[in-house]
């Protein structure tokens, strides 16, 4: 049985990542961007998705190689 993706997220001011459901991640999406599905590819691109409040990631599981650490924001606005 194939598992639906999992995201996480890390609010301002803290460091700890927070697993969300697909829900909690739609509802923060849609309030910063109308259109959620560019924003989305990002995610399953492996990239992190920064916001004015907050950053969104895929979370990995099963020893799955995380992308290397680097400035990962997207060069374009996503509207």
């Amino acid at each position: 049985m194939r598992q639906m993706p999992r995201y996480e997220v890390r609010y301002d001011g803290h460091d700890e990542w927070k697993e969300i459901s697909e829900l909690e991640l739609m509802d923060g999406l849609y309030k910063v961007y109308h259109r959620v599905t560019p924003a989305i590819k990002v995610l399953l691109n492996g990239r992190e998705l920064h916001t004015p409040h907050a950053v969104y990631r895929l979370k990995w599981q099963f020893g799955c190689p995380r992308p290397p650490e680097v400035d990962q924001r997207c060069d374009y606005p996503i509207q």
